[in-house]
This record gives structure tokens, C-alpha cells and sequence, in this order.
């Protein structure tokens, strides 16, 4: 667990750690610790994992810690122990940063920090928008109705789960993905777990998506403000009195107020989040208590009007679509020799849709969760056969209502964004459900093998059954820079609520499950270029399709298999590199024994990112490949006299494919230093060619004629931001 020391200082002895403060929080090797005492002073150096032992001595003592890179911190002790040092990336000094060859009981992991969110192009500073650079993610679309889905190793985007201080979210991406619902300024560390993942999560056979908010002591008012072209967001956080600090943010699109609309959007896209915080203590032991919300909507025209001709056009419906969530929470968090991190909050989620007064649908859900994850290690340091247990549980309680007034043929045309009224069923119900789940993690050190052997146990109300979920995870460190992974368990997930009402969906829809498995080599070249090689594969059973026209229902089998290469070089603060290319393939076997492409199938995809601080300047590329994911074609129609429509006839599932698609973005930014603030202005340009720019499939009155909607090829952008 990130944040406090595995391992119980022996009388007399002082074990520290140090880690890395305000980044993904990783431990600092090659550190020099010195603690000057009333009898003297002694020195140490840390090992890989950021840890050192010294005797203590006469008391009061100080302890010093140095490292290239870092500033230099002090703190005075006054009895032996242990302790978390963190310490700053430093200004001045060339810091090589490794990201690879760290021990964790999740075979594969990728980190986000801000660094990397803010000079990626293409990502608008934006955390959570960089994750679809990482290998495995699907890319999607910008622009398109799907481009906020999360597709990782070919899984359907409502695999996943993700969480924000230990506290699920409803979704990830506002409209079009444009943005985030997490305030990138807000975030210290996020973590992309993309399969095989430990005991710690559950009620997924996808990816996990975990967010920790930064916690960094504001020694007085600090705060930034920036603008684009699309949105402004400002942030300010300051010390409150009794070691408490207050901490506010916020973002919202700004083109609906300038009066932009057209035919097709008579409501231009308005999204924002917020989030106000107040915490006290440190990332390592310490209280917060949390408010956040995002929102969106938009109207748009349910056909694209530019393939209507002039009747049609004036007599399409509209769509109003509205989504928002809001949630309260508290986090606990605490070293020593049993440690960890509790949290429970209550998230409220809205979703509603209206066309035209034809028919609507609303969907809302009160939830009361509650998360812990402990970390007990009784064991001394220095004990190599067992190093500890990790236990933890989760808990969810939530209501969902569901209102559908079913909309007719026309519901088929919004049922991207409304897929309730894509299903041609009215309702009005609502469910009580009570999830939950119990895990433990076991670690132990035989030579240069680390095994890391876990149990999950998850329980839900809507179906009389446990699902036990044994998990596996192993790394054998054959040298000091070349490391063999692997890991393998069962994962089960139940349907989302609503796919579990009678009529619009099936109570009795089966648990998906999933059997992973993973193995790969990472390898770091002169201590700096990190390369790595990883294959998977996921057996499900009863996996969930959800047509365009129906309830969702299971079929009998899925499978998805892959490669994945990747290469990284850092040096903080001066340059980054990675590229990636993923190769793999997920199908799902339909009832009557066909195999079809399933929602996340891309075949290929790939791309390269550098981004070069250089006297003020920051300049960097980035390109993205990846081949089309398939959709299903509608093939015709059939004419509804009685009701005077044409109702469309759906074609093979999954028959049909996008073209493929490439992205290339630029950035340079430049900051200007004064006297207690600073700005940035940033320029970038996205570009795609014109043979890629078809965002998603559209058809004309009568599903005889098929044509894309298209986005655009060239899109410069600007940015301001200022800090003090």
C-alpha cells in the first residue's frame, strides 16, 4: 500500500522510507539519510524500495534527507521508530525516473501524474484523458458519442469501474470526452489497473480506475486560474487554523453563454465539475472531508438534418439530454503496523432524456458506499519470507428508480445516449440492492521471487450466490534491472441496475465471470529506457451484448487475447518519452453459436508521445493509431402503415467496422516567471486526416442510405493559465 512502511523498526532503530511527494508516490532509491544525534551521527543510503535503517541515539535527533532531484527535508525526532520521509522533486539537478520493476500485488499497472497530464498534447491538461494513451485503452473517436468510453483489453466500456478516493463514480468522461470529471489540478495520483488486477477490487471483469486527491499542505493562499476556447476553471486552497486546510475547484464550458447553437444543436454542450475539499494531516496519516459533482447536457437533432431533405429536416424530433452526479465523502488514512486508508460517501446520479415530447426516460440512483484497505505487516524488515497481509472490504447500498415513456421507432435513433428509449418499453420501477465484498492479499519474499497469493469473496441481493474470486500475482527479479511478472484469477461482475428491470430489461440476467490470466518482461537499458513486453488473455462466461433495439442479455462465452510493447524515458523536468503498440482480438459467441466481434474489439493501435522544458518552453508531439471498432449495420427497414413509420431492420451483429483512425497533436507552451505568480499560454493543434474523420454511422428517412458523421481535421487551440 503507497504511504507508509512495510515493516516494524527493532527497539533502538530507526527505519525509514522515503518516498516521493505529490507524484505517483513511489520510493526514492539511493537517497542519503543522516540522523545527528546528542551522542553523534550516523549515515545511510536507501535500497531500491526507498528504505534505510539507522541506530537512534541520544535524543532530540535530526534527520536529514537528501537525493538528486529532491529538496532536501529535515525533521526532528525524539524516539526510535519508524518513518515516512516524502520528499519534492527538486528544480535544478538531471532525476532519471524508473517507473518499472516496482513490486505490487497488480501484475500490471500504469501511473498518471502531472507532469505527464500537463504536457501531453492532445490531453488539455487533463489526467484522466492521457489513460487512452496507455496501452491496452481503445482508442476512440474525439468528438463521437462513444469517444468518453473506457474500453481496456478488449472489454465493453461497462466493465469497468472507477473511483475517486476510494468512493465509486457513475462515469468518467463529460460529453465527447472533452474533459474529465476528475479536476486534473485536484489530482495527485491516478492508476489504470487493466486486468489481472489484486484482490483490492472487485464487481469487474474490465479495468479499475483509481484517483487519489493531492494532499499537499498549503503553507499559505495559493491558487490558478486558466481559460480555452471551450472552458474556464479556477482553483484556491489555504490553511484554515488547527493544522486544517480548505481546498476549491472548478470547471465549466463557457460557448453556450457566447450564444453558440445550430440546427443540428439548438443547445450547445454545457458540462463542469467541482469539487471543495478540507483536509487535515498528511498523505500518510490524516482526515479529509470531500464535496464533488459533475453535470452535462446538450439538445441535438435525432438524424443528422444534412442528410434529411427540407420536410424531414423540419419534422425530426430533438433530443434533451441532461446527466449530473453529486457526492459527499470522508477519508481516513494512518501508518504503522496496521495501516491504511478508510472512506464512505453518499453519490447521487441522474440521467434523463426527452425527445420531443415523443417520450422520455429518467434514471436515478442514490448510493451509500463505504471502502477500507489495511495493510498489516508484523514482521521485521529484514525478514525476507513474510512480509505481511493486505485486507480490506467494500460496501454499497443504492436505490435506483427508472422511468422510461417509450418514444416509438424514433427512440432507435438517440439510443447511443438514451438507451432506454432505443428498447421500445415503457416502465416506471425501482430496485433496492446491497452489494459487497471481502478481500485479502497475502505477500511473501522467497529469494529473488515475490509471491503475492489473494481472496476475494463479493456478495450481491439481486442474485443468491457468493462469488469466490481466488487471485494470484508473482515477479521474479532475475537482476537489479530485469524483471519477470505474472497473474492469473477469477473476476465476476453483476448487471448494472438497470439491466435488471422486468420489461425494459432481465432480473434474471446471469453474473459474468472471467478467468485472466497475464505474464510480461520489463527491462530497464543504462538504468534510464525502460522497454517492456506484456500478453493476456481473458476467458468470460455469460458475458452481456447490448443491441441497439433490446434489453441486454448474455451469451454463452467471450474471449479476448493480447499483446502489449511499451517504451519509456524520463528525466524530470527536461524530457519524456513513451510508445506503445497493442495488438489483440475479442470476440463473444452469440446464442446461436456464431462468433462476432465484440464492442471493444481493435484489432491494432498504437502511437508515440515526447514532450522536451527547455529555457521556459515546453514542446511536444503526439501521435495515435488504431484500427476501426466495429458497429452494427442497419440493413433497410420495414414500413408501419398503421403508425406511418419506417422501423429499421438491425443488420449481423458487429458486422460492420469503422474506418481506421490516426490523430496527430502538437503543443508548445510557454511560461512566463514573476514575482510570487506565474502564466502560461499553451498552443495546440489536433489533426486528423479526412479519411479518418468519420465520427459515427447515420442513416436517412428510411435506413436505405447510409452516411458518417464527420469531425473536424484541423483544431487549434489556445489556453491561458496563471498561478500565484
Amino acid at each position: 500500500m503507497i504511504g507508509w512502511f512495510v515493516g516494524v523498526a527493532l527497539a533502538e532503530e530507526l527505519a525509514v522510507e522515503v518516498r516521493e511527494k505529490g507524484d505517483a508516490g513511489g520510493p526514492i532509491a539511493s537517497a542519503t539519510v543522516d540522523l545527528a544525534c546528542g551522542d553523534g551521527s550516523r549515515s545511510a543510503t536507501t535500497d531500491a524500495e526507498g528504505r534505510a535503517t539507522l541506530s537512534f541515539g541520544t535524543p532530540p535527533c535530526t534527520l536529514s534527507v537528501t537525493a538528486p532531484g529532491f529538496h532536501a527535508t529535515e525533521r526532528t525526532l525524539d524516539a526510535p521508530g519508524e518513518v515516512v520521509v516524502w520528499v519534492r522533486p527538486g528544480h535544478g539537478e538531471m532525476e532519471i525516473v524508473v517507473e518499472g520493476l516496482k513490486s505490487t500485488a497488480d501484475p500490471t499497472r500504469y501511473s498518471v501524474d502531472a507532469e505527464q497530464a500537463e504536457e501531453t498534447p492532445g490531453t488539455l491538461d487533463d489526467a484522466v484523458r492521457l489513460v487512452q494513451s496507455l496501452p491496452g485503452v481503445t482508442v476512440q473517436r474525439e468528438y463521437s458519442p462513444s469517444s468518453g468510453d473506457l474500453s481496456v483489453r478488449g472489454s465493453s466500456p461497462g466493465d469497468s469501474r472507477y473511483f475517486l478516493d476510494g468512493i465509486e463514480i457513475p462515469y468518467l468522461y463529460h460529453y465527447n470526452q472533452y474533459a474529465s470529471v476528475f479536476p486534473a489540478t485536484q489530482i495527485d495520483t491516478l492508476e489504470l489497473f487493466p486486468s489481472t488486477f489484486s484482490a483490492r477490487y472487485g464487481d469487474a471483469v474490465g479495468a479499475v480506475i483509481d484517483a487519489r486527491s493531492r494532499i499537499d499542505v498549503p503553507d499559505g493562499l495559493h491558487g490558478s486560474g486558466s481559460v480555452n476556447f471551450v472552458m474556464a476553471s479556477a482553483e484556491a486552497k489555504a490553511p484554515v487554523g488547527r493544522g486544517w486546510w480548505l481546498g476549491v475547484s472548478g470547471r465549466r464550458s463557457y460557448q453556450d453563454l457566447a450564444g453558440e447553437s445550430t440546427a443540428q444543436y439548438t443547445l450547445w454542450p454545457i458540462f463542469g465539475d467541482w469539487v471543495v475539499r478540507a483536509e487535515h494531516g498528511s498523505p500518510t496519516r490524516g482526515t479529509g472531508v470531500f464535496a464533488f459533482g459533475a453535470s452535462d447536457r446538450y439538445e441535438r437533432a435525432a438524424g443528422e438534418l444534412d442528410l434529411l431533405d427540407p420536410l424531414e429536416a423540419t419534422t425530426t424530433p430533438y433530443l434533451d439530454y441532461a446527466q449530473h452526479f453529486e457526492g459527499l465523502g470522508v477519508r481516513r488514512q494512518w501508518g504503522g503496523e496496521l495501516g491504511g486508508r478508510v472512506s464512505a460517501g453518499l453519490v447521487r446520479h441522474v440521467r434523463r432524456a426527452d425527445l420531443s415530447g415523443i417520450g422520455d426516460e429518467r434514471l436515478e440512483s442514490d448510493a451509500l458506499v463505504s471502502r477500507g484497505d489495511l495493510g498489516w505487516y508484523p514482521t521485521a524488515a529484514a525478514d525476507r519470507w513474510a512480509r505481511g497481509l493486505d485486507l480490506g472490504w467494500e460496501l454499497n447500498s443504492r436505490r435506483v428508480g427508472y422511468v422510461i415513456d417509450d418514444a416509438g421507432p424514433d427512440g432507435l435513433r438517440v439510443a447511443e445516449e438514451a438507451p432506454g428509449l432505443g428498447r421500445g418499453v415503457s416502465i416506471d420501477d425501482e430496485l433496492w440492492r446491497l452489494q459487497g465484498g471481502l478481500y485479502g492479499t497475502g505477500h511473501a519474499q522467497l529469494g529473488p521471487v515475490r509471491v503475492m497469493p489473494g481472496l476475494r469473496v463479493d456478495g450481491d441481493s439481486t442474485i443468491a450466490e457468493a462469488q469466490v474470486e481466488p487471485r494470484l500475482a508473482a515477479r521474479w527479479k532475475l537482476a537489479d534491472q530485469t524483471m519477470i511478472k505474472a497473474g492469473a484469477g477469477r473476476y465476476a461482475q453483476r448487471p448494472d441496475s438497470e439491466h435488471l428491470f422486468a420489461g425494459t430489461g432481465n432480473p434474471d440476467l446471469p453474473t459474468t465471470t472471467s478467468w485472466q490470466v497475464s505474464g510480461g518482461w520489463e527491462q530497464t537499458v543504462s538504468g534510464r529506457l525502460e522497454l517492456g513486453l506484456e500478453a493476456y488473455r481473458k476467458w468470460l462466461f455469460d458475458p452481456l451484448v447490448f443491441p441497439i433495439d433490446d434489453a441486454a442479455y448474455a451469451v454463452p462465452t467471450g474471449d479476448a487475447w493480447g499483446v502489449e510493447a511499451i517504451t519509456r524515458y524520463r528525466i524530470r523536468e527536461i524530457v519524456f518519452l513513451w510508445g506503445w503498440l497493442a495488438v489483440q482480438q475479442s470476440t463473444v459467441e452469440e446464442p446461436d453459436g456464431t462468433i462476432v466481434p465484440s464492442d471493444g474489439d481493435q484489432r491494432v493501435s498504437g502511437g508515440v508521445v515526447v514532450s522536451v522544458d527547455q529555457g521556459g518552453w515546453n514542446l511536444g508531439a503526439r501521435y495515435r493509431y488504431a484500427s476501426g471498432l466495429p458497429f452494427t449495420q442497419l440493413d433497410g427497414s420495414l414500413y408501419d402503415a398503421g403508425n406511418d413509420v419506417w422501423v429499421p431492420t438491425p443488420g449481423p451483429t458487429n458486422g460492420a467496422r469503422l474506418p481506421p483512425y490516426h490523430k496527430v497533436d502538437l503543443r508548445a507552451a510557454h511560461t512566463w516567471s514573476f514575482r510570487g505568480w506565474s502564466l502560461t499560454f499553451t498552443t495546440e493543434v489536433w489533426i486528423v486526416p479526412k479519411a479518418s474523420a468519420q465520427l459515427y454511422p447515420t442513416w436517412n428517412f428510411d435506413y436505405t442510405e447510409q452516411g458518417w458523421v464527420s469531425g473536424p481535421t484541423f483544431l487549434p487551440l489556445l489556453s491561458l493559465r496563471a498561478k500565484f
